[in-house]
């Protein structure tokens, strides 16, 4: 982890890490294969997040026909939650759809005649995002569905009046390996190439000027406008 910190500091400088020289000197950077961004584990088979239950995820539970058995419940520490005529059910790795099968399968051992059982995310805190730099609300953000990385940065309410032209790195791990990312919001905006997926666990960050600095040290002369660029980071 003490690693993984230093490097994202030789590239952007976020939070210090003693020591670490300046992005000019950051060593271990080139080309990712292809220019592209590789997903997480854990998606579905189009694609798609697939977003599992976790600590502290507050839900909705409601049962067909029994309008008693409304609740709202939050996942406790442990990844439990308790519910009337099911008990105490573990949600560790169990999609909204999964838990409801669960419940139901328990409150027919209870003698509940075909209960028909829907779960839905009401706050998820559990799978977040990091939105920092440039923009008018930096912080962590839910992520429980498919969401792009315009959705990301208007989450955190937008680009500040000082994120002139609007770049912004996506740092990813994936299959072991550090990624970072490099857009340009405006030509996304402009239809130039697609509004990439973000994941929990990404730290997005708007920053000109650390893109730059970035750009400089491995490829002084491109442009962002027709394409991304994407990178590895060797540990």
């Amino acid at each position: 982890m003490i690693r993984k910190a230093c490097l994202v500091a030789a590239l952007l400088a976020v939070t210090g890490c003693g020591g670490t020289p300046p992005i000019a000197m950051a060593p271990r950077v080139e080309e990712a294969p292809g220019n592209e961004l590789p997903a997480p584990a854990g998606l579905g088979p189009d694609g798609a997040y697939i977003h599992e239950l976790g600590p502290l995820d507050k839900i909705s539970i409601e049962v067909d026909g029994m309008p008693d058995l409304l609740r709202e419940v939050v996942v406790d520490g442990q990844g439990m939650i308790a519910y009337p005529m099911a008990g105490s059910v573990s949600t560790t790795g169990l999609t909204t759809t999964q838990l409801a099968r669960v419940l139901e399968a328990r409150m027919r051992e209870n003698h509940v005649r075909d209960p028909k059982v829907s779960v839905n995310i009401v706050e998820a805190t559990s799978n977040v995002l990091t939105v920092d730099g440039q923009v008018n609300r930096p912080g962590l953000y839910p992520v429980y569905r498919d969401m792009t990385l315009m959705q990301a940065v208007a989450l955190a309410e937008g680009e500040t009046e000082f994120a002139r032209t609007s770049i912004v790195l996506i740092f990813r791990e994936a299959e072991g390996l550090q990624y970072v990312g490099i857009y340009d919001l405006k030509a996304i905006r402009l239809g130039n190439y697609a509004d990439p997926r973000v994941y929990p666990d990404d730290k997005v960050v708007v920053s000109e000027s650390e893109a730059r600095r970035l750009l400089q040290t491995i490829q002084p002369f491109v442009t962002l406008v027709t394409t991304p660029l994407i990178y590895l980071i060797r540990k």
